[in-house]
């Protein structure tokens, strides 16, 4: 999630309880991440990505480099830019459906992964070779005094399963696209040459097609607010939580709310768990922080924490 400017961060109190020593809470307002285009939340998730292969050289370095830049691309923006995502090749099968569920969860099974993507065989349809232009150059060599534009059409489908997504099915996406590349070539090269010249750059469109693709899947940001409580003149402990949350350093507010868990009070130890549990999730950990919320519940049921259980659904699913 990213973080945001903390001018936006206002002080509130929270009506929890009558007490002497009510607690209170501050708003912090981060941007968090919600589900792609796709409608697919991919966020926490790890994820793999499997391309197909079969007879054609052109099709399969296509496929390979397509499946890279989609990687390249959903790492940059899931995991800070770490190769966190594998890539496997998986033959052609003649007739195989790999659109087909059971298809997709040996891979899932296979791989290990939460969620895999699927590039099927692409199309590419033959290069459209453009007319030639001088190349702008002092002293160009007689074999790139000229540069041609290729273009290149192509579809490719797209299969992918979210093995932790409740609707529980495969979703498709079909694209076609036209790309292009310039060949530098001399002046008796013919269209026929300038266009099997233009294959070389198969590779290097593919990858960029696959990066593009990969946008449907990225993620999308919405701000939202949510509620850090602390008992003031209390526990020392209580504001200096307050305080690294107040800066978004989540780990050592975790730290301090570890020591107010045993608290003699009920409310204190319902409240500790519950700040406990939104800097789990605030830390990209929502499993862990549903099991403190249950322990904040046992403890003592406070509207607050049924309202960030509510969000923990709205952005992971869980």
């Amino acid at each position: 999630m990213k973080r945001t400017s903390l001018k936006g961060i206002a002080l509130v109190s929270v009506l929890l309880a009558l007490a002497s020593c009510a607690p209170q809470a501050f708003i912090i307002r981060p941007e968090m991440r919600g589900a792609s285009k796709s409608g697919l939340n991919l966020g926490g998730k790890s994820m793999a990505v499997v391309y197909i292969t079969g007879n054609d050289d052109n099709c399969n370095a296509f496929n390979a480099s397509a499946a890279s830049g989609f990687a390249s691309r959903l790492e940059e923006d899931y995991f800070g830019g770490n190769q966190e995502i594998e890539l496997f090749k998986m033959p052609a099968v003649p007739g195989a459906d790999y659109s087909a569920k059971d298809t997709l969860v040996n891979l899932v099974l296979e791989s290990g992964k939460d969620v895999v993507f699927l590039f099927d065989i692409p199309e590419l349809g033959a290069p459209i070779v453009g007319n030639p232009t001088t190349t702008v150059s002092r002293k160009p060599s007689p074999d790139s005094a000229y540069t041609t534009s290729v273009a290149m059409n192509f579809s490719t489908k797209v299969y992918v399963y979210d093995s932790m997504n409740k609707d529980d099915k495969v979703l498709g996406y079909t694209g076609s696209k036209s790309l292009s590349t310039d060949v530098l070539h001399g002046r008796d090269a013919d269209k026929q040459k300038i266009a099997m010249a233009s294959l070389k750059s198969i590779p290097k469109m593919a990858e960029k097609a696959g990066s593009l693709a990969a946008n449907t899947f990225t993620s999308t940001w919405t701000q939202d607010s949510f509620m850090v409580i602390y008992y003031d003149g209390a526990e020392r402990a209580w504001n200096d939580a307050a305080s690294h949350a107040y800066s978004f350093e989540w780990d050592k507010a975790i730290e301090k709310w570890l020591t107010l868990v045993g608290n003699k009070s009920a409310e204190k130890r319902a409240c500790a768990a519950y700040d406990i549990a939104l800097g789990c999730f605030m830390s990209g950990q929502p499993d862990l922080a549903i099991e403190w919320l249950d322990r904040s519940d046992k403890e003592m049921p406070i509207n607050i924490a049924r309202d960030l259980r509510k969000k923990i659904k709205q952005y992971t699913g869980r």
